[in-house]
């Protein structure tokens, strides 16, 4: 071997050892990478590789049992669905399902709930709610749409839907400036559809309860909706129309009606009784000592003019008189029971009655052909006095009343007080015929129906 060729071999392996040198480093810089890094290391002791097995493997488990737990929280929701179903559906009547409620709902909610935990229910405490939700709800009145409704809701509560003011207060929550269309093009296509909805509704409340609109709520209108918004109509309408109806009603109830039973009960009567002779008494212990089977606590009410007197003594004491009702009278949503003493109809011909469709033919014929005209001969007839207002095609109505509690034993009571002043009553039998007036309704309805068949 020469001397040329062994310094090759050496030149060789000198270069081979500094390449593994070289590549040493890198290997070791690079692994100190990866152990910094989340990257994955291969070159891993054993203690390390276990521990990330198991460490893997435990978050597998707990992966699988929150899972398992998942599926059971479903089943269970499932199942109480199934339940509700099952529940609504056996149950004859609606059943109102909670909603899901926002965080809009629930900031509104909270307003009126610390309020009326901290005061009565007022108008003080009402406009106290809504200070506190625009001092809260930002420039932009953020849910001002859902407290609107909320608001509305809570009037009668309060016993405020006949107060002007209250309805201002609760119209200023819409943000001036906001809502104005941009041109009259735009404002006929209806601009903020959702906000003019809400508005017509503060206006159809107050249309409801017979509130008429001023001039300052106009300006409000006109401030936050502009003259061309469907709200400025509805308000201009309003103004028209209102005031015309106001004072037309010849029985006028105040607003708000009485809380008193007794003066609900004499307004009802007055607003039944045809006959201005007609007078109302109160019977009770605190007006009325000598009539001491009036019991405690308890008031009837009792109406009779001077004809229905003359008409009562006038009647056969052979011939029963009846005591008839309940019939409901409305008095701004207050419900009132009407109880009359009357007579059964005269001369009327029941369906048994062979002749019953005879005569419904013969006063069809009667109401076609019997007319009269100027060239035709007068006929003698007999002077008729005229049948007073109380002498009905149903009976005579004789007195009318309204008790405290509507039980058989306050008519009792009440047909004994009419004894003091109709000596004749006191001989003539009287038959209680007191049904419930959802039941008279119904009853009615069915005769109606089975005449349209017939």
């Amino acid at each position: 071997m020469t001397q040329r060729q062994i310094l090759t071999c050496l030149r060789n392996l000198l270069s081979r050892d500094v390449g593994h040198a070289v590549k040493r480093k890198a290997l070791v810089a690079n692994a100190s990478l990866l152990q910094n890094s989340c990257v994955r290391n291969y070159h891993q002791t054993k203690s390390l590789m276990f521990y990330n097995r198991f460490k893997n493997r435990k978050e597998v488990k707990k992966k699988s049992k929150e899972d398992e737990e998942e599926k059971e929280i479903d089943a269970k929701l499932v199942e109480d669905k199934v339940k509700e179903l099952d529940i609504v559906a056996k149950i004859p009547y609606k059943i109102n399902v909670a909603t899901f409620e926002s965080k809009t709902d629930r900031f509104v909610n909270r307003i009126f709930n610390q309020v009326e935990q901290s005061g009565e229910k007022n108008q003080e405490t009402f406009n106290t709610a809504v200070k506190i939700y625009k001092l809260n709800a930002g420039l932009y009145m953020r849910g001002h749409i859902e407290f609107g409704e909320l608001a509305l809701g809570k009037l009668e509560e309060y016993e405020l839907q006949y107060n002007l003011e209250v309805y201002k207060v609760i119209f200023s929550i819409f943000p001036e400036g906001k809502y104005l269309p941009t041109s009259k093009i735009a404002a006929e296509f209806t601009p903020f559809p959702r906000q003019q909805d809400a508005a017509l509704q503060i206006l159809t409340k107050m249309f409801d309860n017979g509130v008429i609109p001023d001039e300052e709520f106009g300006s409000m209108i006109i401030s936050r909706f502009s003259q061309r918004s469907k709200v400025f109509t509805r308000f201009l309408r309003m103004l028209y129309w209102m005031p015309k109806f106001k004072y037309m009603n010849p029985w006028p109830i105040p607003r708000p009606p009485p809380k008193d039973p007794i003066q609900l009960a004499v307004l009802a009567l007055k607003r039944m009784s045809f006959d201005l002779e007609t007078k109302v008494t109160v019977v009770n212990d605190s007006k009325e000592g000598e009539t001491s089977s009036i019991r405690s606590g308890k008031f009837i009410a009792s109406a009779q003019s001077p004809k229905q007197r003359e008409l009562l003594s006038r009647h056969p004491s052979s011939k029963p008189i009846i005591v008839e009702g309940e019939h409901y009278v409305y008095l701004r949503k207050v419900c009132q029971k009407v109880f009359f003493l009357k007579t059964d109809p005269e001369g009327e011909i029941t369906r048994d009655d062979p002749d019953y469709y005879k005569a419904l033919e013969e006063e069809d014929v009667e109401d076609m052909f019997d007319f009269t005209t100027p060239l035709s001969g007068e006929e003698q007839t007999a002077l008729v006095p005229k049948k007073s207002v109380h002498e009905q095609e149903d009976g005579t109505v004789y007195a009318m009343c309204i008790t405290s509690d509507s039980s058989k034993e306050s008519l009792q009571d009440w047909v004994q007080f009419l004894q003091t002043t109709n000596s004749a009553l006191e001989h003539i039998p009287v038959l209680f015929r007191i049904k419930d007036a959802d039941s008279l309704l119904k009853e009615t309805i069915r005769q109606e129906e089975e005449e349209e068949e017939l």
